[in-house]
């Protein structure tokens, strides 16, 4: 029996890795195999699969993790018919069809030779999301959704026809309808006072971010599109027309202080009392419940026509030319009631205030785009391309809203509602030019040396003014005035050495500068502001093979760079506002000392964070009753450190089996509950690890079969173990050729 080379995905999530234990049974073999007894490679066949998990703990977090349904999936994993209808023309399905996973594909293509093709197909697949908020140490405090279990089913439909005679145009007429509807977690967070913070205590606050929200989806994206491509002497001419529609209406639903609502007895009180009567009750008195629910609506329309060449003078000169316009016109609606509950004199009186209501508005741009490009090959070793690229965007919108305020009376609980018409505008002008230099030279030896630099370049006018009453002069306040301008720069430079058969390797660094300002003028003349970031890195790739079976990969990838903002200079002055760094190091190891056993080792670990203005903040002063306290601790650095390892081998057992073996490990030690008296902790810290073991059996030439299982945990002590699982799982398939 000949064994496979498998090649393993590796990545800082186990996503992947689940999915190589429960579906992954089918390994790639390096070259065809020539032996009798080798597994056979079908031209046509079905594939039947199912697997299935017993999963103890969160089963929410269990799908979002692995992307599989709780109660397992099983159909038709993969099915593929090719036929020759006759000399010249060939037909092809490919399907597909899991349930509960809603994972389907229907695939159908026909092409004739000398005349073209037409293709027709859907599918369709669901992504899952767990709606549990954050979890706060201090009081174990976690409020999962009622229904934690979110999903979001993604689907499209296409059918594309494509005619092409022989020295004829191409032309090229495609359809596509995409869909995404569902529901899946936000990270905008609602508060609660559920912390076991005192509410005495200033000036630190005693509630946090932590309670979930979700968003509702209802979206479509439809687009046709017709290609000609054509060659006439050495030019090749390509236009595309473009028609896109977008139909989209999201609901997102937030809740702060849910549950809660203030005594009228403590309502009451002045507003310098409130405190200490508080703290002799429960957090479930310390606020006022306030829903949110938010919807944006936009139905949107695109035009766009694109055209580009290739023209070929010798094989030392090749120019390239593009042109695009684009027409978008967006229609879009919305509304924001915020309910909140306010203790009366009467009892609890839910008033709707605070609230945009009746958005309409419509924005529109013209979007222009010119590119010119010269490849040079001056040399065998030597190739250079340079071009241009420029922009002009033009984009005007405006808007109506109702804004309503509502005013309780405390002693009746009356509401009074007031509601007033408003209006907004902008104007946004930009333009752009963005010249690039690629090139690679080959002349040294066992050594290619590559490299690029671009820079982009924008100035515009920005006008915009916010809501203000219908019937009315905008106040100087609600006038803003900016005329911002931007420089981005990238550059890059890179060698691949290739020193013999054992060693090869490839080293290239980086630097990127960006920069965003504007003075303003009109009654914001002087109201500079500038912000700007500097980041370079280096990634290196170095391959040994000691020997013919072992190869080891290693990569290190490093970015360090900082952010400044400045505002209203000279009164603020510019400060670092980001100090980031990142650096990865990973390590493959293939060893294959015979066609009968493989072994693949993956290591992958990650050194990462993110400083703002900690801990340069400072301390804030003393004042009045208030005592001084540490700013610094409410923001603090971001860590995302983590490892990531897993082992695969195979075995040849008999002319009919293969068995394999894997395990796949993560962590994450980002843990920072102490910061909780001052701060809302985020870091994420959690284990998980699988194992599995596989075989891979051949009944007949035409009956292969595959059983897996396996066993995976799951620890996340950033959800105080609330979200935690683990369980066997299992996986069979057999695949017939047809």
């Amino acid at each position: 029996m000949q064994a496979n080379s498998p090649s393993l995905r590796r990545g800082a999530s186990t996503l992947a890795a689940l999915a190589l234990v429960l579906g992954a049974t089918g390994v790639r073999a390096d070259t065809p195999p020539s032996q009798s007894d080798a597994f056979p490679l079908f031209d046509n066949y079905i594939k039947i699969g199912a697997q299935e998990a017993s999963i103890s703990g969160n089963e929410a977090a269990f799908q979002a993790v692995t992307q599989q349904p709780k109660s397992g999936s099983g159909g038709i994993e993969d099915f593929h018919f090719g036929k020759d209808v006759d000399k010249t023309t060939t037909l092809t399905i490919d399907g597909r069809a899991m349930a509960p996973s809603e994972d389907y594909l229907g695939k159908l293509n026909i092409t004739k030779a000398d005349v073209g093709s037409f293709e027709m197909g859907y599918k369709t697949f669901r992504t899952y999301y767990d709606g549990v908020g954050g979890f706060f140490p201090l009081a174990n405090t976690w409020m999962p959704l009622s229904a934690q279990d979110l999903h979001v089913d993604r689907g499209q439909f296409w059918a594309e026809a494509k005619i092409n005679f022989p020295n004829q145009p191409e032309f090229t007429l495609r359809y596509s309808n995409e869909t995404r509807t569902g529901k899946k977690d936000s990270t905008i967070w609602g508060s609660s006072d559920f912390t076991g913070l005192s509410v005495n205590n200033p000036p630190i606050t005693d509630y946090r971010k932590l309670v979930p929200s979700y968003l509702d989806l209802n979206e479509r994206h439809e687009t046709v599109e017709a290609t000609l491509k054509h060659t006439v002497g050495n030019t090749t001419v390509q236009a595309s027309v473009i028609s896109e529609t977008v139909t989209n209406n999201d609901t997102r639903y937030v809740t702060n202080f849910p549950g809660e609502v203030i005594p009228w007895a403590i309502a009451s009180l002045p507003s310098a009392s409130q405190p200490a009567a508080k703290a002799l009750v429960s957090p479930a008195n310390w606020n006022n419940q306030t829903v949110t629910v938010q919807t944006d609506g936009i139905d949107g329309k695109t035009f766009t026509a694109v055209a580009n060449s290739t023209t070929v003078f010798s094989e030392k000169i090749k120019l390239l030319a593009g042109i695009s316009y684009q027409d978008v016109n967006n229609d879009f609606t919305g509304d924001r009631p915020i309910s909140t509950s306010t203790p009366t004199a009467v009892g609890v009186v839910v008033a709707t205030g605070n609230t945009n209501l009746n958005l309409m508005g419509n924005s529109s741009s013209k979007i222009s785009t010119g590119v010119v490009a010269l490849a040079l090959d001056p040399t065998p070793d030597l190739a250079l391309k340079v071009s241009l690229r420029g922009e002009d965007n033009a984009t005007r919108s405006d808007a109506t809203l109702t804004s309503v305020a509502a005013a309780v009376n405390t002693t009746t609980g009356v509401v009074t509602i007031t509601s007033t018409n408003q209006q907004e505008y902008s104007r946004v002008k930009e333009t752009s030019w963005t010249p690039v230099l690629d090139f690679s030279y080959s002349g040294f030896s066992s050594v290619t040396i590559y490299g690029s630099a671009t820079k982009r370049m924008a100035d515009g006018d920005k006008h915009y003014v916010t809501p203000y009453t219908v019937g009315t002069v905008p106040s100087n306040s609600a006038l803003n005035f900016e005329d911002p301008k931007e420089d981005h720069a990238y550059y890059k430079l890179g060698a691949n050495w290739r020193q013999s058969a054992l060693f090869s390797l490839r080293a290239e660094v980086f630097y990127k500068d960006n920069i965003t300002r504007a003075s303003g003028y009109g009654i914001d003349l002087g109201d500079y502001y500038n912000l700007a970031s500097q980041f370079h890195g280096l990634k290196l790739t170095a391959i040994v093979k000691p020997s013919a079976e072992v190869t080891f990969t290693t990569r290190y990838i490093y970015q360090k760079g900082k952010m400044q903002v400045t505002g209203l200079l000279p009164t603020f002055p510019e400060y670092d506002s980001c100090d980031a760094e990142s650096d990865t190091i990973s390590e493959t190891i293939d060893w294959i000392p015979s066609t009968q056993f493989y072994l693949q080792a993956n290591a992958n670990l990650v050194f990462s964070y993110i400083n703002t203005v900690y801990p340069r903040a400072g301390t804030v002063a003393a004042a009045g009753a208030t005592p001084a306290w540490d700013a610094n601790g409410v923001l603090q650095n971001s860590n995302n450190n983590n490892f990531t390892g897993s082992l695969l081998a195979g075995f040849v057992l008999t002319k009919q089996d293969d068995l394999q073996f894997q395990v796949t490990y993560y962590r994450a030690d980002n843990g920072d509950a102490y910061l909780a008296p001052l701060t809302m902790p985020y870091g994420a810290a959690a284990r998980q690890y699988s194992a599995s073991a596989g075989v891979k059996h051949k009944f007949t030439d035409r009956l292969i079969g595959n059983a897996k299982v396996g066993y995976f945990d799951s620890v996340n002590d950033t959800s105080g173990g609330m979200t935690n699982f683990h369980g066997p799982m299992g996986y069979v398939s057999l695949t017939l050729a047809l």
